[in-house]
């Protein structure tokens, strides 16, 4: 059994341990990281500004996804990737996605630009037809309360075919461990224990040893336990 997790961010392998199991990975990304392009707006999965690209291996290849890492615990990163909006492109060497956002004027504040940025990532990594449909599926996790959504679109119909995004499949593979994890933290005085099951007979034993434990799978709902 495991008591840390691997994971990589923004291209590097990192391994983390004795962490708060309910954490999530925004304050991990902030606080630990000092990665504050990833912003904190509703943190209860609403509003987008918390934004990040989440890859993993399915069958072999990556599937990238646009995620709320408000109501994302830190164990759930184990075995994959992440990326933020610091790791795909810098003021110096902005990432194409980046460029396009600005030249099409669709940021005004800029406090929900990194969160729409990271979901056109996801788009265009997942390299699905640049449709209005698609996009309008892309964005509809991401509030924008003061530039209006049709510059958006248009720096998101004016992306061409290469993402320009690293492909870390290498790394993934190498993360890809068939070890039991356990995170365990005592908090105030309360112990807490976050289980990483990686086959459905280590689930089911975990399931006989601890018959009251809570089953996590999206957190959509569990990660509002935590955050409200």
């Amino acid at each position: 059994m495991r008591d840390y997790i691997q994971f990589v961010l923004d291209g590097e392998i990192v391994t983390e341990s004795r962490l708060d199991p309910t954490m999530t990975v925004l304050q991990y990304l902030r606080e630990r990281r000092m990665k504050t392009g990833t912003k904190e707006g509703c943190a209860e999965g609403d509003c987008g500004a918390c934004t990040v690209v989440l890859d993993e291996l399915v069958d072999g290849k990556i599937r990238s996804r646009a995620v709320n890492t408000c109501i994302l615990f830190i164990g759930t990163l184990d075995g994959k990737e992440l990326r933020t909006v610091e790791g795909i492109g810098t003021p110096d060497t902005p990432n194409k996605i980046q460029e396009l956002v600005a030249d099409k004027h669709a940021s005004q504040c800029g406090f929900c630009t990194p969160g729409i940025v990271m979901s056109l990532v996801a788009l265009q990594t997942d390299d699905l037809p640049r449709t209005r449909d698609n996009i309008d599926e892309a964005l509809a996790g991401n509030l924008c309360r003061c530039t209006g959504y049709g510059p958006i679109i248009d720096a998101a119909m004016a992306m061409g075919g290469e993402a320009g995004i690293p492909d870390n499949a290498q790394a993934l593979k190498a993360l890809q461990h068939g070890e039991l994890v356990k995170l365990s933290a005592n908090i105030y005085g309360t112990d807490k224990r976050f289980f990483i099951p990686k086959t459905v007979i280590q689930l089911a034993k975990l399931l006989g040893e601890y018959p009251k434990t809570t089953l996590l799978a999206g957190g959509t709902d569990i990660g509002l336990w935590v955050t409200k």
